[in-house]
């Protein structure tokens, strides 16, 4: 994973219901979003309050694997990081690469 995408500190992601992710579809690809830090992922959701959901913190390698193990199950195949809705070009991880990191945390 390049250095400017580190992600070994605390997730922050968009949860509803038990189960229930943020999954975006976008040129074909089903894409999910992490932040890494809860200023962003609340400004995210600011900017959608339609979509019902709440910030929930990933400080666990437990609770990691089981937010990937759920994209996995969703069809998920890559995560915005650091989404900004209007930014022209978002940071994209593959769902394996993430998997990497949370094995050698």
């Amino acid at each position: 994973m390049p250095p400017w995408m580190e992600l070994s500190g605390t997730w922050y992601i968009l949860e509803g219901e038990p189960g229930e992710h943020l999954v975006l579809e976008a040129l074909g690809k089903r894409l999910s979003g992490i932040w890494t830090s809860e200023a962003l992922a609340q400004s995210f959701l600011d900017r959608h309050p339609q979509l019902g959901m709440r910030v929930a913190p990933l400080a666990s390698r437990a609770l990691k694997e089981a937010f990937l193990r759920a994209l996995a199950m969703l069809g998920v195949e890559g995560v915005l990081v650091d989404y900004e809705p209007g930014v022209h070009q978002a940071r994209m991880a593959r769902l394996e690469a993430l998997w990497e990191e949370v094995k050698h945390a």
